[in-house]
């Protein structure tokens, strides 16, 4: 028998994606209780152990072994941390773990944690399981593969394969691999301690065979922007059919996930053969959506802000009716990489991220999508990437400003921490290279979140079906969590303060 498990972050019952997100940014300075219970609720299992939701990526892991015609159903089994003590046996040849950030490296919550301490609970739940995986293996003998979009840190930190009980380590898309993989490991035959996996593999997607984490539909693989710090950058965009999307859709229906989210890095571009939008198939794939009977809210995860440029306001206002169901909302936000207000900047660290833009419009172009997206509907959720590597001073005070005036448009915006995909390489961002100017950023920033962030929250667990108890007592956390941030930037300030004094001082009066 193969099982697959996922970290506990991940196997969990969110109701929006917001609620998904806000669980992983977690670390143990929340205490275990109220994350296992209220912020990230255990997700669901039938009498055997099965998961009734689990993470995309299992799910295709799981259609793609059931394709390949050496394992049958009754022998794969997807289950949760919290049952996976009760199917580990004699009976195991292999185990699949799949982890978005099984060693805390992700861009967006190294940032959180540094700011907050303790360890991020993506990390801290992850060692709990694959401890106890690796105590069974030493029992039982049999072998774990770990996979999912955070392989690549175990390729950055070697030295936690061992330290984790790991046998192979699978990076990249599984469709043409795995197979071949879990089915050497069943019959006890040698393999790679390496898998890699570079394509795409659109073509060779399976339909899943139960319900996705956040009815998490994919439309879209890879994005090939070239962002060097997202391990989508270097992976051309590939679209799946629209009968796939379909299924897969039909498929959280029946089991009762209604609220669903768009898998793409960018959703305005499903269709398109390179950089240009093609609105004739993004709108024929969402009005097809549309008409899959039992669906009530379809959130937006990623768009590219030149993809949305090259939309005009009568395209967004359709798109925008299309993704309104049968629960609407008045905050449909979409995410889109701003990084910096320097265009140079950015197209040195993304080189495909502008086009078919010009550099030097950059700014103007990110404040033109901002004004765009809010009078058609959206709700723009922004991103910024402190410590680029050739960020300057001038930068960092440049995109301070744009803020300002992003600002005074709505929306809110998040920066995080530059973190190279090889965290041994240097540009690595971190507290201890932050600057005044970086802080006046990244306070200005969340002082505009502070104010919205709730706001918009609440609508999209309202429209997500949300609790108003919990919709309530999280409002209430959020407050809470207002005040323990602010304490946290007057403690980063006297920090960066105190190291600035002491290297004065240590050059001596003569430095200037």
């Amino acid at each position: 028998m193969v099982v697959l498990v996922a970290d506990r972050t991940l196997s969990a019952s969110y109701k929006v994606l917001f609620e998904g997100i806000f669980a992983t940014m977690q670390t143990t300075k929340v205490p275990s209780l109220a994350m296992r219970r209220f912020v990230s609720p255990p997700a669901r299992t039938d009498r055997c152990g099965r998961a009734i939701t689990a993470p995309l990526g299992l799910r295709r892991l799981e259609a793609s072994l059931l394709a390949g015609g050496k394992l049958t159903a009754d022998q794969v089994v997807v289950t949760t941390p919290e049952r996976l003590p009760g199917l580990l046996g004699p009976h195991v040849k292999a185990v699949g773990v799949s982890s978005s950030d099984p060693l805390g490296c992700g861009m967006s919550n190294t940032t959180t944690s540094s700011f907050w301490g303790g360890r991020l609970y993506t990390a801290h739940w992850m060692e709990r399981m694959m401890g106890l995986i690796r105590r069974a293996k030493e029992r039982w003998g049999f072998a774990v593969v770990a996979g999912g979009a955070g392989a690549w840190q175990y390729l950055a930190h070697p030295e936690q394969i061992e330290a984790h009980g790991i046998d192979v380590v699978f990076d990249g898309f599984c469709e043409a691999q795995a197979p071949r993989l879990f089915a050497d490991l069943v019959e006890g035959r040698p393999v790679e301690p390496v898998v890699r996996e570079a394509g795409t593999l659109a073509d060779l997607v399976q339909p899943i065979r139960g319900a996705s984490l956040l009815g998490i539909i994919e439309l879209s693989r890879g994005c090939g922007r070239g962002c060097g710090f997202c391990t989508s950058g270097s992976r051309r965009m590939e679209h799946l059919d629209v009968e796939t999307i379909l299924a897969d859709l039909r498929i959280n229906v029946a089991a009762g996930v209604t609220n669903v989210v768009s898998g793409s890095e960018d959703l305005f571009r499903y269709g398109s053969s390179d950089g240009r939008v093609d609105f004739a198939r993004l709108h024929a794939l969402l009005t097809a959506m549309r008409q899959v009977e039992g669906l009530s809210f379809m959130q937006i995860d990623h768009a590219n802000i030149a993809s949305v440029a090259q939309l005009d306001d009568e395209q967004l206002r359709e798109a925008r009716r299309l993704l309104s169901w049968r629960r609407a909302t008045d905050y449909l936000w979409v995410n889109m990489g701003v990084e910096s207000a320097n265009g140079h900047l950015v197209a040195a660290n993304s080189p495909g991220k502008l086009a078919p833009y010009r550099p030097e419009d950059w700014e103007d172009l990110v404040l033109e999508v901002t004004d765009k997206t809010l009078r058609t509907g959206f709700y723009p959720v922004l991103s910024l990437v402190l410590g680029l590597p050739g960020e300057t001073l001038d930068d960092v005070v440049r995109t301070r400003r744009l803020v300002e005036r992003l600002d005074q448009m709505g929306g809110v915006i998040f920066p995080v921490f530059h973190e190279p995909l090889d965290a041994r390489r240097t540009g690595r961002f971190s507290l201890e290279t932050m600057t005044d100017e970086h802080l006046d950023l990244y306070t200005a920033c969340y002082e505009i979140n502070f104010r919205r962030v709730p706001a918009l929250f609440w609508d999209n667990q309202r429209a997500g079906g949300t609790s108003w108890a919990k919709r309530t007592a999280m409002q209430l956390l959020g407050k809470l969590e207002v005040r323990a941030w602010r304490k946290n930037f007057a403690r980063v300030r006297r920090a960066i303060r105190e190291r600035s004094a002491a290297a004065e001082a240590q050059a001596g009066p003569d430095a200037a």
